[in-house]
């Protein structure tokens, strides 16, 4: 995903969009949700816990004048079957989507397994999006068609220190686990996937960006000193959201490219690696089958 090599403009997302929006109960999710009712969007959200959606659909009600408009799926997107269920629900509710926001996103302290086995990190951040952006296909080509990825710098480099790649030999992090090491080559897999997924289909809209530092619960289990350390510098939910809002709707995104937030950038070099994504992309397969399959 190199900001250099693309060039076209991702296809336009019209008024009034209905927006799949993964991880919407809580931090950015919740603040993207809230502005994408202000803009007249219909909201699809996605989230695990069913009372938090709950008191989110009725926050969206305050923000819009479409009562009812607003709807929410629960369902678990780290596994293969919890995907297949929220989309199967969200192809009961609409025939088209126009924009697809996959912003689940955990930090582990410690080494968890889905019920598939599969590392969580790994599972949330690249096998979700990667599972429900094939499993709405042909709802984004009927609607907008665009793919909003949120990742982060940390793609780049751990906080822990050192280059950030992926270990074919050890994926799942079975042999050693470290909790920021872990985090970014999800985040990696993730830049991978986007950028194999705009080679794939360049049709569709397909971005990633890095929101900034935010406050949100997705450091919740980690020890007080990093959450205090990271909390010095991190911006509200609010400001979080605006560059995915942004992203989503603007006419003017580049398609296939990695933002700063607002500012267009390259991504890592090994981000950008085309035969890295493409190694990826085919051991994906392995473990969730064919894209879109």
């Amino acid at each position: 995903m190199d900001a250099t090599t693309t060039s076209t403009t991702a296809p336009p997302v019209r008024e009034a969009a209905t927006i799949v929006l993964v991880g919407a109960t809580s931090g950015i999710g919740r603040a993207a949700a809230t502005r994408f009712a202000e803009r007249g969007d219909r909201v699809i959200a996605v989230g695990r816990d069913a009372s938090r959606g709950r008191d989110l659909l009725r926050e969206l009600a305050e923000h819009t004048p479409r009562d009812g408009s607003h709807t929410f799926v629960g369902g678990d997107v780290s596994t293969a079957a919890g995907v297949a269920q929220i989309a199967e629900a969200v192809r009961e509710r609409t025939s088209a989507v126009d924009v697809l926001v996959n912003a689940a996103g955990l930090v582990s302290r410690r080494r968890e397994v889905t019920t598939e086995g599969i590392e969580l990190n790994f599972a949330v951040h690249h096998l979700a999006p990667y599972s429900m952006t094939g499993a709405l296909l042909p709802l984004l080509e009927a609607g907008g068609g665009r793919v909003v990825n949120v990742n982060s710098e940390g793609h780049r480099a751990a906080i822990s220190g050192g280059a950030v790649f992926l270990d074919y030999s050890d994926l799942q992090l079975e042999r050693s686990y470290e909790t920021w090491t872990a985090y970014s080559r999800s985040k990696l897999a993730n830049m991978l996937f986007t950028s194999e997924l705009h080679r794939r289909l360049p049709h569709l809209g397909v971005v990633a960006l890095h929101p900034g530092v935010v406050r949100t619960r997705i450091g919740r289990d980690l020890p007080r000193a990093q959450v205090a350390m990271l909390s010095v510098f991190a911006l509200s939910p609010g400001k979080g959201a605006g560059p995915v809002v942004h992203l989503a709707t603007s006419p003017d995104v580049v398609n296939g490219a990695y933002y700063n937030r607002f500012d267009r950038t390259p991504a890592s070099p090994a981000a950008r690696d085309a035969d890295a994504a493409a190694r990826l992309w085919r051991v994906t397969e392995e473990l969730r089958g064919p894209f879109g399959g």
